[in-house]
């Protein structure tokens, strides 16, 4: 899900946007090779025993990685080519009740440029608690330099610009695409492409009202700050980092689950966002169970109707106590691990 102030700003003026959730590790890590093609861990099988012959694959997306390394299974096209279905994640869509014209539009950008800032011009310094804010200050100078206007920005906002300085600045993101990698061979065999939608809609003639409302709003936006801070701290320490991209690249789950998960600094951001008076009545609270489940009964109807589908799911979201596999589990799935 990009979850990010940017992002439902722009919902509220009625763009329709899909919204799709350190400890080093002990002796040496062999030096990899940060550019080319991997396949990752392989893919998940799920049965059930109501419907023999019948198999959901899935494939996790990769995590952050160095951003030469790019994701290619062949394994994975093959399964895609025999699949009657692809499962996509699922999006989030907040829509108007009525068109919104250009004029309309244009009539708020004044009113949504004042969103950046903090109510009565307060600074990081003062919302952010001092510990926190002096973990920011060491950031700030790695990857923002000298950038003195952030300190008058939001917070979610200036968390937003910290990560994505880092991103750049340590050359990381989403390890190669896997829809990316099999899009053209979907695209030939003409196999239907599933991307379950939550759909909500809001009154165009609040979209003023809630704009100027959340102009006033002190957002509840410091723990996505401080998650924001714990991500680059995170992926500022090489050797934690260069064992996840070898753990990935060599299909290693074991060593994936042993290193500390990436601070998830997204949800966190989404939530303040979300929990803000000037969004209430939107979108609901349990916005994450009601997407969860969406992909749940997607999943399982796939699995009923066709011998073979292709989920892509983040890798984060599968794996863990309460990732997408031990819930599959707990509803009567059966599980092969990859090969």
């Amino acid at each position: 899900m990009q979850k990010t102030l940017t992002t439902l700003l722009a919902l509220a003026c009625a763009l329709n946007l899909d919204i799709s959730q350190a400890q080093t590790s002990e002796g040496p890590i062999e030096e990899i090779i940060v550019t080319g093609d991997y396949a990752g861990p392989g893919m998940w099988q799920v049965t059930h025993p109501d419907h023999p012959g019948h198999t959901l694959w899935i494939v996790g997306e990769p995590p952050l990685l160095p951003q030469g390394m790019r994701f290619h299974s062949q394994q994975v096209a093959n399964v895609a080519s025999q699949s009657q279905e692809i499962l996509l994640r699922v999006g989030v869509s907040l829509k108007p009740d009525e068109k919104i014209g250009v004029f309309r539009m244009l009539s708020v950008v004044p009113a949504v440029m004042k969103l950046r800032k903090n109510p009565d011009k307060a600074t990081l310094q003062e919302l952010i608690p001092p510990d926190i804010y002096a973990r920011w200050l060491v950031q700030k100078k790695l990857y923002l330099g000298r950038d003195s206007g952030v300190e008058k920005v939001r917070p979610i906002i200036a968390a937003e610009k910290l990560r994505n300085a880092a991103f750049k600045e340590l050359q990381v993101g989403a390890g190669g695409s896997v829809w990316e990698a099999i899009a053209k061979l979907v695209k030939k065999n003409k196999i239907p492409v599933t991307s379950p939608t939550r759909e909500f809609t809001f009154k165009a003639d609040e979209v003023r009202g809630r704009i100027k409302a959340f102009s006033r709003e002190k957002l509840a936006d410091a723990e996505c700050f401080e998650k924001t801070v714990e991500l680059t701290e995170a992926l500022s320490n090489k050797q934690v980092e260069d064992a996840r991209a070898s753990a990935w690249a060599t299909g290693d789950l074991a060593k994936l689950q042993e290193l500390p998960p990436l601070p998830n600094s997204e949800l966190s951001c989404f939530t303040a966002v979300l929990n803000s008076q000037a969004m209430s009545g939107m979108m609901p609270a349990d916005l994450r169970e009601q997407v969860d489940e969406l992909w749940f009964a997607a999943a399982g109807s796939a699995l009923t109707k066709n011998k073979s589908t292709l989920a892509v799911v983040q890798l984060d979201e599968l794996l863990g106590d309460h990732g997408y596999l031990e819930s599959l589990r707990k509803r009567g799935y059966e599980i092969q691990e990859p090969g």
